[in-house]
């Protein structure tokens, strides 16, 4: 799957972090007399700034250091709020990262969802302050916690709707999510005269799998699909489970030869895979009916037209691939 599906509520729940992270940073810098917010994504080895406040814009976001380079490792290592008001004075003594960055004092308090850190909020100064009071890093860990509580919202939100619209099985978009987006791609190919291109497809023998096999053999079929489908298809493709043995496959600004290239190379592809059901080596069957939308159609007639299409293949047997209102290819 590799077009992101925002939705509008997801959309608002990211830029109102942005917005709640901004207003810390900016808070921070007031309350502890720092110049310098910063507020940062971490992986294993990696440090991306995420948003920034500098007086001198050395620092923006975007911006990737080694994770052993940046003075958060030490908030990392220590898994609590870290205040040094003079570098030079503290028992870590001169530190390359801190020197690197230009920082003489720190505070910072790592972001955790879940019992995971993620990322810091981190505020610093060129110069030397005093000492950082208790009431100070019990504010910074309040602000590092509303982070990581709004983090873990957004978090929980995405995977209610990878729920939502993913099949179990394959892993592919479901059929709700597919006419979703169907139905904008057509509203917008009927207001700019642009292409809509689908292709259905039937797995022939997928109820002979499950009576002779059981029900994991279908299974495993289905996912091998998936799979070969995820391995080739372009960028802006879109591939959903349809049907319990049906396939949509979505592909945007394609002309009819493309897709029927496209089509070509999966169905090849899956037929010719090595695939065992018990101890027999099996060839799955496809049908595939390519349809093509028309000016005003609504989503019941491109479903139809290529419903219509993947019947005549069916019928014609012999690995063919119909489209609708055409000759087969």
């Amino acid at each position: 799957m590799t077009i992101a599906f925002e939705t509008a509520l997801q959309l608002d729940l990211l830029k109102s972090f942005e917005l709640r992270v901004e207003a810390i940073l900016k808070l921070g810098i007031e309350q502890f007399g720092l110049p310098v917010g910063i507020f940062s994504a971490i992986s294993a080895e990696n440090y991306e700034i995420r948003q920034v406040f500098h007086p001198e814009n050395v620092l923006t976001a975007g911006m990737n250091f080694s994770l052993e380079e940046t003075f958060c490792r030490h908030v990392i290592s220590a898994n609590d709020v870290i205040g040094i008001h003079d570098i030079d004075d503290s028992d870590l003594g001169p530190d390359g990262a801190a020197e690197k960055l230009g920082f003489a004092a720190y505070l910072g308090a790592p972001v955790q969802v879940d019992g995971e850190c993620v990322g810091t909020l981190a505020f610093a100064s060129p110069a030397p302050v005093a000492a950082f009071s208790t009431h100070n890093k019990e504010l910074l860990r309040l602000f590092a916690d509303s982070l990581g509580q709004a983090l873990a919202h957004i978090r929980d939100h995405r995977e209610l709707l990878r729920l939502a619209t993913t099949d179990p099985v394959t892993g592919l978009y479901n059929r709700g999510y597919m006419e979703q987006l169907l139905r904008r791609e057509l509203e917008r190919s009927n207001r700019y005269d642009g292409p809509v291109v689908i292709g259905l497809v039937d797995f022939d023998n997928l109820k002979m799998l499950n009576d002779n096999f059981g029900y994991d053999a279908g299974d495993a079929a289905l996912k091998l699909f998936a799979k070969v489908a995820s391995e080739i298809m372009r960028e802006t493709d879109v591939i959903a489970r349809w049907g319990d043995k049906e396939f949509l496959v979505l592909m945007p600004e394609t002309g009819a030869a493309g897709a029927l290239n496209y089509l070509q190379r999966l169905t090849d592809r899956v037929r010719g895979a090595d695939f065992h059901a018990g101890d027999s080596d099996l060839r799955l069957a496809l049908s595939v009916g390519l349809g093509i939308a028309e000016q005003g159609d609504k989503l019941p007639d491109l479903i139809g037209r290529a419903n219509v299409a993947m019947h005549e293949s069916k019928q014609a047997g012999q690995d063919t691939i119909r489209m609708s209102n055409q000759d087969n290819f």
